[in-house]
C-alpha cells in the first residue's frame, strides 16, 4: 500500500508537469462526454415526462375517416360505444386547433360539457374548471403569448372571420404541463359555435376500458359497428412518441459521431509512441531501477486521473446543462420548435446502464492505448535513450 500510495503521488506529480498539455486533453474528453451524455439525459426525461401525460389519456379515441381526412361522427356512436360489454364510459369530445394569426401560434380549443364542470379530468390531469358563456381558462404559454392576465378578454375568430370575445377567468394549473400549456378551455356550447360544430355532432369519441385485456377486444368491436371509424390506442400513441424520440436521439448521437471521432484520433495518437521528454523520464526511472511493472502502473494512474476527471466533469457538465439551464439549443432539435411550447422544467433520469456503457467506451480504451507506448520504451536500454 506505502508503494502504491508513493507510485500515485509520483503520478500526480508528473501530470502536474506538464499541466497544459494535460488540461487540454481533460477539456477535449470531457466535451465528449458531455455531448452524449446531455443526449441521454435529455433524452431520458423527455421521454419519462411524456409517458407521464400519456398515462391520463383513454384507452381509445376513436375517430371518423373518409377519404384519408378526419370527420365530425355523430352523438349516436358514443351511445352504441357505451353498450360495448367492458367499456365504462364513451365520452364524445368537442375539441380542435386554432391557428392565431396575430402570434402565429396554434391553440388547442375544448370544450367543456356543463356536466364536467368542476370534476378531475383524466385527459388533462386537473381540475376542470367552472366556467360561463363566453368564459374562457386558459394555460400558461397562451397567457404568455397574448400578454394575457385574468379578468382580460381574448378574440377568437369562427371559420366565417366573424369575431367571438371571451373573457379569461382563470389560467390553468395541470400536473401534466404538455397538454395545458397552449389549451384555451371554454363551454361545449362555446366551443361549437366556434368551430361550427352541430349540435348532434362531436369531434371523436374518448372511450375508457378499465381492463387493459379488454382493449383489443373492444377496439374490434367498434370497427364492427363503424367501419369507417379509426382507432387509435393509447399503446399506439407511447410507441409513437418513442419512435419519434429515439430517431431524433439516433440522428443526434450519429452527428456527435465527429467528437468521438476526434477523440478516438486523440486515443490513436497516444498509442503511436511516447514524445521524447516521457521517453526520457521513463529511461531515468528505470536506470534507477524500477521495474516494467512499476513503469506500466504509473502510467496507468495518470491515465486513470486524466479519464475519470474528464468523464466526471462531462457527466457533471452535462447534469446542469441539461436539469439546470433547460439544455438550450439541444431541446429544440429533440421537441421540434412551436410559436408556443412548454418551458416545463425537466425531471431528472438518469441511466445508470448508459453511462457505464459511456464510461467503458471512453474510459477504458484511453487506458488501454497507453500501455503499448510505455512497455515499448521500457524494454529500450536507458543508454540508448540518453545517447539519442
Amino acid at each position: 500500500m506505502r508503494v502504491f500510495l508513493y507510485q500515485f503521488n509520483f503520478a500526480i506529480r508528473a501530470l502536474l508537469r506538464r499541466k497544459i498539455k494535460n488540461i487540454s486533453i481533460i477539456l477535449m474528453f470531457a466535451l465528449v462526454v458531455l455531448i452524449f451524455a446531455s443526449i441521454h439525459f435529455l433524452s431520458g426525461s423527455l421521454n419519462r415526462e411524456t409517458d407521464t401525460a400519456l398515462e391520463y389519456q383513454p384507452e381509445i379515441i376513436v375517430q371518423n375517416l373518409k377519404a384519408g381526412r378526419q370527420l365530425p361522427l355523430p352523438l349516436s356512436w358514443a351511445e352504441d360505444i357505451g353498450e360495448i360489454i367492458g367499456v365504462s364510459e364513451a365520452r364524445p369530445r368537442v375539441w380542435g386547433f386554432y391557428f392565431d394569426r396575430y402570434t402565429g401560434a396554434n391553440y388547442t380549443i375544448v370544450g367543456i360539457p356543463p356536466e364536467l364542470m368542476e370534476e378531475e379530468d383524466p385527459s388533462l390531469g386537473c381540475l376542470v374548471p367552472s366556467l360561463g358563456a363566453r368564459e374562457v381558462a386558459v394555460g400558461e404559454g397562451v397567457m404568455t403569448s397574448r400578454g394575457l392576465e385574468v379578468g382580460g378578454r381574448i378574440q377568437l375568430e369562427r371559420p366565417d372571420g366573424t369575431p367571438i370575445r371571451f373573457t379569461a377567468t382563470q389560467s390553468f394549473i395541470s400536473d401534466v404541463v404538455l397538454w395545458t400549456y397552449d389549451l384555451v378551455a371554454m363551454p361545449s356550447s362555446d366551443a361549437r359555435d366556434l368551430f361550427d360544430l352541430p349540435e348532434d355532432e362531436a369531434w371523436d369519441i374518448a372511450v375508457y376500458v378499465p381492463n387493459p385485456v379488454e382493449v383489443a377486444n373492444v377496439s374490434q368491436k367498434v370497427l364492427n359497428m363503424f367501419p369507417g371509424a379509426r382507432i387509435v390506442v393509447k399503446d399506439q400513441l407511447i410507441s409513437s412518441y418513442g419512435t419519434m424520440f429515439g430517431f431524433r436521439n439516433g440522428l443526434l448521437i450519429t452527428i456527435s459521431l465527429s467528437c468521438l471521432l476526434a477523440f478516438f484520433i486523440l486515443a490513436y495518437d497516444r498509442a503511436a509512441g511516447l514524445p521524447r521528454e516521457e521517453q526520457m523520464e521513463i529511461a531515468i526511472l528505470k536506470a534507477l531501477g524500477w521495474e516494467t511493472r512499476d513503469v506500466i502502473r504509473v502510467n496507468m494512474l495518470q491515465s486513470v486521473v486524466i479519464s475519470l476527471t474528464a468523464f466526471l466533469a462531462g457527466v457533471i457538465g452535462a447534469y446542469i446543462y441539461v436539469y439546470y439551464f433547460g439544455a438550450p439549443g439541444l431541446r429544440l432539435a429533440l421537441t421540434g420548435w412551436s410559436a408556443i411550447y412548454p418551458t416545463y422544467p425537466l425531471t431528472p433520469s438518469v441511466n445508470i446502464t448508459e453511462l457505464v456503457s459511456l464510461l467503458f467506451l471512453t474510459v477504458i480504451p484511453y487506458i488501454a492505448v497507453g500501455i503499448v507506448p510505455v512497455w515499448r520504451s521500457c524494454i529500450i536500454d536507458p543508454e540508448v535513450v540518453f545517447r539519442k
